[in-house]
């Protein structure tokens, strides 16, 4: 069968428009990249099975774990995010990522077949800018989500009210107050001293963060509108700063009496 030259041309046209509109993905630039063998095969369970590290806290507690060794490498997570695989054994970890025209990562991982125990690990640092998702999973946090630890070396109460409140502001207004975003109340909160309270929660949800904006929680146990414990990030004082510019979406608070 022969085709005419207009006819030849036209297939042509429609192949090449058919290419344009399947485009495929992508390669995502590599920052930078750090890779190894861990031989503790537990620490194994430190790797986020979303497949990617978007805070500081998380980013900090596998460097620990994985590379006790070296100092923490610094990652700025308000404009980089880092790719994580893993593999059983003390193997190399061959990872590729690429990113379609909706903005989201995809890898596979795979490694060298050596026997052994421990797992090989790779890191692999990217930006950012245009990404949307990772493996399907939005890097958009929804909401703050943690725990509300009372030590049992706290003493009891009960009929007492759990409040945690999630606030915004503009960090380049410095004469404009916090706004309200949501709250988490728990009513009639009691705790048993010799025993630890553990209360879960989630706070803001349905909020969209927005990268110029900074967020923080505020939590406080009251009685009658008093504030008798304050909740501290991992029984630190200071802000509970949260979401955006690389703080964590999820926290440990640890509660103690108002001094």
């Amino acid at each position: 069968m022969f085709l005419r030259p207009a006819t030849l041309a036209c297939c042509c046209l429609l192949g090449s428009l058919a290419t344009v509109g399947q485009a495929a993905p992508t390669a995502v630039e590599t920052i930078d990249m750090w890779s190894g063998q861990v031989k503790d095969a537990t620490l194994r369970k430190l790797a986020p099975s979303t497949g990617f590290i978007a805070d500081k806290q998380v980013w900090k507690k596998i460097c620990l774990a994985w590379r006790p060794a070296e100092q923490v490498p610094k990652v700025d997570f308000a404009k980089q995010l880092v790719l994580v695989g893993v593999v059983p054994g003390p193997n190399l970890v061959l990872m590729r990522p690429s990113i379609d025209k909706k903005g989201n990562i995809s890898f596979l991982v795979a490694g060298t077949k050596k026997g052994g125990p421990g797992f090989g690990y790779k890191l692999i640092l990217i930006s950012r800018l245009g990404v949307k998702a990772i493996k399907g999973k939005s890097i958009a946090d929804k909401g703050v989500r943690g725990t509300v630890l009372i030590p049992g070396k706290v003493g009891s109460f009960k009929q007492h009210t759990l409040e945690i409140k999630l606030w915004e502001y503009d960090p380049f207004l410095a004469d404009v107050g916090a706004k309200l975003i949501d709250r988490f109340q728990v009513e009639k909160y009691q705790h048993q001293d010799g025993r630890e309270t553990a209360t879960p929660f989630t706070v803001g949800a349905k909020l969209d963060p927005r990268t110029d904006r900074r967020y923080y929680i505020t939590i406080f146990v009251l009685k009658g509108g008093k504030r008798t414990h304050i909740g501290e990030k991992d029984g630190k004082s200071g802000l509970c700063n949260v979401l955006t510019n690389g703080n964590p979406a999820t926290v440990k608070i640890i509660a103690r009496p108002v001094r």
